[in-house]
């Protein structure tokens, strides 16, 4: 659409959040979002604050659906939309203007606070400050040689050697290596001279 006046602003959300849907089924969102600009005095040296201004802020979709979750009033917002200024005339027959803005972005202002922010999809990348902790947890940056460092570690603590076994003095195996009249032979093979085991009980 052409002639759109689009707007921005940084205010707060100035009455308690309204949502419904219209007749097809589409998700709506409204509330009045408020700004006071400050002007610094220059032979003061103190900000001192203009007037309050309203815009009426009306969001459909994705949009509405999102801000009904999340958006509260007093909330830091940055909003962007198209402007629009209505005509309408009250009960008693007074003429007012309506300042109305639809939304096509609308967020919480990170220069006032901190904002959790969930994606409507499963997977989630870290922010900035969890992957810095995470890295921080580690020591360092990880290196691709890490992992093959990291399993090889792991076998030589699954199979320790037979040395640090006996000089350790774990007695697993020690009752049956120190049997009295143990015999390794005891139960191998008889062989022929050729090498090949012999058959027990072969027939003659």
């Amino acid at each position: 659409m052409v002639n759109e006046s689009f707007f921005s602003v940084r205010g707060y959300v100035a009455t308690q959040p309204k949502s419904g849907y219209l007749k097809d089924g589409t998700r709506t969102f409204s509330t009045r979002v408020g700004w006071t600009p400050r002007v610094l005095n220059r032979s003061t040296g103190e900000w001192t604050d203009q007037a309050t201004s309203f815009v009426s802020l009306q969001c459909y979709g994705k949009v509405a659906e999102h801000a009904a979750h999340c958006v509260r009033r007093g909330d830091p917002v940055a909003l962007t939309g198209k402007l629009r200024v209505r005509e309408y005339t009250d009960q008693a027959g007074a003429k007012h203007n309506s300042v109305e803005v639809t939304a096509e972005s609308l967020g919480h202002d990170m220069s006032r606070g901190i904002s959790n922010y969930t994606r409507t999809s499963q997977h989630q990348e870290p922010t900035a400050a969890e992957h810095e902790q995470a890295m921080a947890a580690a020591g360092r940056s990880r290196l691709p040689g890490d992992l093959a460092a990291q399993d090889a570690a792991s076998d030589e603590e699954l199979v320790p050697d037979d040395a640090d076994e006996l000089a350790s003095g774990d007695p697993s195996e020690l009752p049956v290596a120190g049997a009295s009249g143990f015999d390794e032979t005891q139960d191998a093979e008889p062989v022929s001279q050729d090498g090949v085991p012999e058959l027990a009980g072969a027939l003659a």
